[in-house]
C-alpha cells in the first residue's frame, strides 16, 4: 500500500494561481496594447524589442521543465556528469552568433526555413519545416506532461487538471498577445524558475548544516565525479559525448531552430542579437549549475534513506524526487511549496508558449504564405493556428507516458532532430558545393538513422551509482528532517548492462545527436558533389547566403593565391636584374 499524497494548503494554491493569472494578464495586455495588425508585429514583435526580456526568454525557453526536474535527478543517480555539458553551452551560442546570425539578418527572413529556400529551394524548406513541426509538437507535449505526472504522484494535484490548466493558460496568452506576450511572460517565469531552485538549495543547505556537509556527503557517496575520457560508444556518459551533445544542441538551437532564432529576429540589429546571446549564456550556465547542485542536495538529504528503494515506496520514479523533496521539507512554511511548484510550472509554460508561437510562424510563413502571398486577416489566421496547436499539444500530452526519464526523453525527442537539423544549416552557410538534392539526401538519411537509434533497444552501459535504503524505523513520510542518523553505507560505482537479448545496439543515447549531425554533413556534402557531377551543373551561391566566417576564409585563400603569384613574379624579375624587395612586395 502506497502512502497518501500530500495535500497542498490554500496558500499554496493561491501562489500557483497567481503565477498563472499574471501570465494570462500579460497576454491580455498585449492583445490591446501595441499588438499590431501584421504578422511581423505579431510573430516578431515589430523587430523592436528591448534586449532584457529577450535575454530572459532565451534562457527560459532553452531550459525547459524537463531540464529543471531532470538534471537534479540525473545528478542524484549518476553524479555530476551533466555539469560538464556547460562547456558546450558556453561555446555553442558564441559559434552560432558569428556563423549563423549575420546570414539571417542579411537575408531579411521571418523563419530560418525561408532562408533555406533562398539558399537551396522550396522542397528542402518544406521538408525541414514539416520535421520541425512534428518534433516540436512531441517535445511540447512531453514538456507539458512530465512535470504534471511528477507532481501528481506526490501531491493532490490532478494529472488532468495540471495538463489542461498549463496548456490552456499557455495557449491563451500566447494566442492573444503574440511574441511580445511570450517574451515578457518568459521573463516573469524565468525569475520563478530561479526562485524555485534557490528555495530548494537554501532549505536543503539549512537542513544539512551547510554546503560543506552537503558536498562531503555527496563526495563520500561518489556523486562528485569527472566523466571518463573514453570513446566507448556504449558508455552512457563520457566527457566526449557530454561535450558534443551540449555543443550540437546549443548551436542547433541558436543557429538552426526557429524557436530561438525567432527571438533573435525580434531585435532591431545584429549587434543587439549577439549581445542577447552573450548575456543568455551565463544565465543558462547558472541555472544548469543550480540544477546540478540541487541534485547533490537531494542525494545528501536522502543518502541513507533513498525514497526510490525505501520499504514503503514513497515515490515510484526518480523524476518525482524534486516534488517529493519540496512537499516533505517545506510543508511547515505556508505558500513555499506552492512557490516552488509555480517555478516548475513556469519552466513548462515558457518553453511551451515559445514553441507554440514558432509553430504558428512556420505554418503561416512556410506553408500558407507561399500558396497565398496576399493572405487577408493574417493575424487572425495565425492566432487560430496557434490555438489549434495548443489543443493538439494538450491531446498528445496524454500519450507521452512510455518514453521514460525526463533527461532521456529530452535527449531523444530533441536530440534526434537537432543533429540532422544542424547538419543542414552548416552545409547551407559554410559550403558552396552543397545543393538541394544532396542536402535532402543527407538530412533524410541522418534523421532516419537518428530515429532508429532513438527508438531501438540499446546495449548501454549505465554507470548507475548505488543507493542506500537503510531507513530509520520511524515513518519517513511524516518526517521533515534529514536522515543523517541512519547507519552509514558507502556506495560504490556500478555498471549495469541490460541483457543482450533486449538491448542490441551498443550506443548510448547521448551519441544520437552527434551521429545524426556528422552523417548529415558527410552524406549531404558528398551526395551534392556526385549529383552536381552527373548534372554537369555548377551551383553559384551569393556571398549573402554564406557565413561571414566562410567568406573570410575564401577571401583569405584568394589573397594568399594572389600574394603567392606576386611573390613568384618578384623572384622571376630579380633573375632578370630587376631587384624587388620581397618585404616591400608583401606590404604592397
Amino acid at each position: 500500500m502506497y502512502p497518501e499524497k500530500l495535500t497542498l494548503t490554500f496558500a499554496d494554491y493561491i501562489v500557483i494561481g497567481a503565477a498563472l493569472v499574471i501570465s494570462s494578464i500579460i497576454g491580455l495586455l498585449f492583445q490591446f496594447i501595441n499588438n499590431g495588425n501584421t504578422n511581423k508585429e505579431y510573430l516578431l514583435a515589430g523587430r523592436n524589442m528591448p534586449v532584457f526580456p529577450v535575454i530572459l526568454s532565451t534562457m527560459a525557453t532553452f531550459m525547459s521543465a524537463t531540464t529543471l526536474m531532470g538534471i537534479p535527478v540525473d545528478t542524484y543517480l549518476y553524479g555530476t556528469n551533466m555539469l560538464f555539458m556547460n562547456i558546450g553551452f558556453i561555446l555553442g551560442p558564441i559559434i552560432a552568433a558569428y556563423v549563423f546570425l549575420p546570414v539571417y539578418f542579411a537575408s531579411d527572413i521571418s523563419t530560418v526555413y525561408e532562408y533555406l529556400e533562398k539558399r537551396f529551394g522550396k522542397v528542402l524548406r518544406r521538408i525541414l519545416s514539416a520535421a520541425f513541426m512534428v518534433v516540436n509538437i512531441l517535445f511540447n507535449s512531453a514538456t507539458l506532461y512530465a512535470p504534471a505526472l511528477a507532481l501528481n504522484a506526490v501531491t493532490d494535484i490532478s494529472l488532468w487538471v495540471s495538463i489542461i490548466t498549463i496548456g490552456v493558460v499557455c495557449t491563451f496568452y500566447c494566442t492573444l498577445g503574440g511574441m511580445k506576450a511570450v517574451l515578457w511572460t518568459d521573463s516573469f517565469q524565468a525569475v520563478l524558475m530561479f526562485i524555485c531552485l534557490f528555495a530548494i538549495i537554501i532549505k536543503g543547505t539549512i537542513d544539512l548544516d551547510g554546503l560543506e556537509n552537503v558536498f562531503k556527503e555527496a563526495y563520500d557517496g561518489g556523486r562528485i565525479l569527472l566523466p571518463k575520457f573514453s570513446m566507448d560508444m556504449a558508455s552512457q556518459y563520457t566527457m566526449i559525448n557530454i561535450f558534443l551533445l551540449g555543443m550540437i544542441v546549443t548551436i542547433s538551437s541558436y543557429g538552426g531552430s526557429q524557436v530561438q532564432v525567432q527571438r533573435m529576429l525580434t531585435l532591431k540589429s545584429l549587434s543587439e542579437s549577439r549581445k542577447t546571446i552573450f548575456w543568455s549564456i551565463p544565465l543558462i550556465v547558472a541555472l544548469h549549475v543550480l540544477c546540478c547542485l540541487t541534485g547533490i542536495i537531494f542525494y545528501a538529504y536522502f543518502r541513507h534513506c533513498d525514497p526510490l528503494t525505501a520499504p514503503n515506496k514513497p515515490i515510484q520514479a526518480a523524476d518525482q524526487i524534486m516534488p517529493y523533496f519540496i512537499t516533505r521539507t517545506m510543508q511547515a512554511y505556508p505558500a513555499l511549496p506552492g512557490l516552488c511548484i509555480a517555478g516548475i510550472f513556469s519552466a513548462s509554460l515558457s518553453t511551451i508558449s515559445s514553441i507554440l508561437n514558432s509553430l504558428a510562424a512556420v505554418t503561416v510563413e512556410d506553408f500558407i504564405r507561399p500558396m497565398r502571398p496576399n493572405i487577408s486577416h493574417e493575424v487572425l489566421i495565425t492566432k487560430i493556428i496557434c490555438l489549434l496547436y495548443g489543443a493538439i499539444c494538450i491531446g498528445f500530452a496524454f500519450v507521452m507516458s512510455s518514453i521514460g526519464s525526463l533527461i532521456k526523453m529530452n535527449a531523444i525527442i530533441y536530440g534526434m532532430f537537432a543533429g540532422p537539423n544542424l547538419g543542414v544549416f552548416i552545409l547551407a552557410v559554410s559550403t558552396k558545393a552543397s545543393n538541394e538534392e544532396g542536402t535532402i539526401i543527407g538530412f533524410v538519411t541522418s534523421l532516419a538513422i537518428a530515429a532508429f537509434l532513438s527508438f531501438s533497444p540499446r546495449k548501454e552501459k549505465s554507470a548507475l551509482l548505488s543507493l542506500s535504503n537503510e531507513c530509520p524505523e520511524f515513518d519517513i513520510m511524516n518526517s521533515t528532517t534529514a536522515y543523517s542518523l541512519a547507519p552509514t553505507s558507502q556506495p560504490t560505482n556500478s555498471t549495469i548492462e541490460t541483457p543482450e537479448e533486449t538491448l542490441q545496439i551498443p550506443i548510448s543515447y547521448m551519441w544520437i545527436s552527434s551521429i545524426g549531425f556528422f552523417i548529415c554533413l558527410i552524406v549531404g556534402y558528398f551526395a551534392s558533389i556526385i549529383i552536381a557531377f552527373f548534372k554537369k551543373k555548377k551551383y553559384d551561391v551569393p556571398d549573402i547566403y554564406l557565413s561571414p566566417v566562410r567568406t573570410w576564409f575564401s577571401k583569405r585563400e584568394a589573397f594568399e593565391k594572389e600574394n603567392n603569384f606576386d611573390r613568384t613574379s618578384a623572384v622571376a624579375d630579380s633573375k632578370n636584374d630587376f631587384p624587388v624587395s620581397l618585404h616591400q612586395e608583401t606590404r604592397f
